[in-house]
């Protein structure tokens, strides 16, 4: 399954997802128009929102590093530029981390019990695990957000 037939499942999917609200919410403060500066405030904020509607960590933002990364072991995010879509990708690593824990397995499934929670890791095309449902959830949420 390709990333953009994998983004048009997730739209079916997640029509409820919690990201919406505060992903569209950073987007109506300006998050387009605002400088890198004022865009990474925008994405710490966001980071706090999102952390406390799926009930996680906050995981620690660092910006400009040479590239996107999430730290599995210390649960941080490094972002080389202050962009929307690269926050998400990693945030949402950060909540497949999360969801390892058994109490946490519909986690990535917006704790949904009667779904099936392997979706994210079915029929991938790249080999780094959950990078397909990271790359895809994330444009899925700001399609959506938008």
């Amino acid at each position: 399954m390709t990333i953009e037939e994998r983004v048009e499942l997730y739209k079916s999917l997640y029509k409820e997802c919690k990201a919406l609200e505060p992903v569209a919410n950073t987007l109506a403060k300006g998050y387009k128009q605002a400088d890198p500066r004022k865009r990474l405030e925008l994405i710490r904020e966001l980071d706090t929102e999102l952390a406390e509607v799926y009930m996680v960590r906050i995981p620690v933002i660092t910006c400009g590093v040479r590239d996107d990364n999430y730290v599995h072991s210390t649960k941080e995010i490094f972002l080389a530029d202050p962009e929307l879509e690269a926050f998400l990708h990693q945030f949402r690593h950060h909540l497949q981390n999360e969801a390892r824990e058994l109490s946490r397995k519909y986690l990535l499934m917006e704790d949904d019990p009667k779904a099936d929670y392997r979706i994210p890791y079915k029929d991938c095309v790249y080999r780094m695990y959950g990078e397909d449902d990271a790359r895809a959830w994330a444009r899925m949420v700001i399609e959506l957000a938008s």
